[in-house]
């Protein structure tokens, strides 16, 4: 067995100030890559709520209190400074804390998951995993999901915020080699970039209907009352900072939309609970009412569920075998070059089910360039 952490001492300083922030920030203009971590609590919350930054440039560890610091401008900068490296263990949700919390993304970002994944290893390689493997070092976890915004933070969940970016510097430099050698460094870095363009996606309210589960089973006008209730129910969850389903849950939503209920007594007959009622029954109301004024003409089309499409199964089926073939010849792991969500998204923009920005992943990128032209021919004999 590998050494345990709490056998091993951090040395960390805590930054509490804004003047401590600028002071670190300036210091750290002159490293030419840190390692980044954040821990957050998003437990009834739309936006996840910061609880610390943790950062590690090769020379000190620095745990940063965003409770006391208001000026925010050296960070910015930091981040945005292209002649320093950002490392960050699968970070897609450390990026929507980023995005939230500073309103820009890290630049230039490496996830060391990804990187770790073009070198052979699991798709989601865990960073305990990663650290043991490397240093011989057995992290304790138990930390990872205690209360992050509770003040005082104790020395145990400091000790294990401290050792995420402590380790994760060198292991990143060795895994940046690693996919170098093995001629998959430039996929890499392409993956990154698209994770962070993925994290900067956001849902239009007027189309956060056509994500509610089964909305592919309800009628036009069904539909159309469904696209009112969701955007409302979105605007109202970003507006209160509550997670969407603390305001109606997703299954009482599409229930509204099914039966369309006229007063407070069948909102309760099909199972709206008594706070949904009490706090939005007026309002579900008024929109069901709403979109039983609406003309035909202004109704949406009928939603296609892409399960359902003849030859669904076989071309699904088809693209997977050519992703094993590629997969083969390339020497890259066919779950990191499609995974289920990526073949359904290629599928839904063959097909037109979904309108989309761009080329499917698939088809874009390093994985354009080792199967666009092959998907291509392979889609043809698969009409709408």
């Amino acid at each position: 067995m590998g050494a345990n952490l709490r056998e091993t001492v951090l040395n960390y300083q805590m930054i509490t100030t804004n003047d401590a922030l600028a002071t670190l920030c300036d210091v750290t203009r002159d490293f030419p890559a840190i390692a980044l971590d954040t821990e957050f609590v998003r437990t009834r919350t739309y936006y996840p709520q910061l609880g610390l930054i943790q950062m590690y440039d090769g020379k000190n560890v620095s745990l940063i209190d965003p409770l006391g610091i208001t000026d925010w401008s050296p960070m910015r900068e930091l981040l945005l400074n292209t002649a320093i490296t950002k490392y960050l263990h699968a970070g897609s949700e450390d990026l929507e804390v980023f995005l939230n919390t500073f309103g820009i993304m890290p630049e230039p970002l490496i996830d060391t998951q990804i990187l770790a994944a073009f070198s052979g290893r699991p798709l989601s390689w865990g960073f305990a995993a990663m650290v043991e493997e490397y240093t011989g070092i057995a992290l304790d976890k138990s930390e990872s999901r205690t209360d992050w915004l509770a003040r005082p933070l104790t020395e145990r969940q400091l000790d294990y915020a401290a050792a995420d970016v402590f380790y994760l510097l060198p292991i990143a430099g060795q895994l940046m080699k690693e996919a170098e050698a093995a001629g998959w460094l430039d996929a890499a870095l392409n993956e990154c970039r698209m994770t962070q363009q993925r994290r900067q996606e956001t849902v239009d309210p007027k189309d956060a209907w056509r994500d509610i589960t089964n909305a592919w089973q309800l009628r036009t006008r069904q539909l159309a009352c469904l696209q009112l209730l969701a955007d409302w129910r979105l605007r109202k969850a970003r507006e209160r900072d509550l997670a969407v389903n603390f305001v109606v849950r997703e299954e009482h939503l599409w229930a509204v939309a099914r039966y369309m209920p006229g007063s407070m007594g069948e909102l309760d007959s099909i199972g709206l609970s008594g706070s949904e009622i009490r706090f939005h029954g007026k309002t579900l109301l008024a929109l069901v009412a709403q979109a039983q004024q609406l003309p035909e003409d202004q109704l949406p089309e009928p939603l296609l569920n892409l399960m359902d499409m003849p030859g669904y199964r076989k071309a699904f089926k088809d693209i997977k075998a050519l992703v094993l073939e590629v997969g083969t010849e390339k020497k890259v792991s066919p779950e990191l070059l499609a995974s289920r969500r990526q073949i359904n998204q290629l599928l839904n923009w063959h097909w037109k089910l979904k309108t989309q920005n761009g080329l499917p992943e698939m088809m874009a990128g390093w994985r354009g360039d080792l199967m666009a032209d092959r998907l291509k021919v392979l889609l043809e004999g698969y009409p709408r």
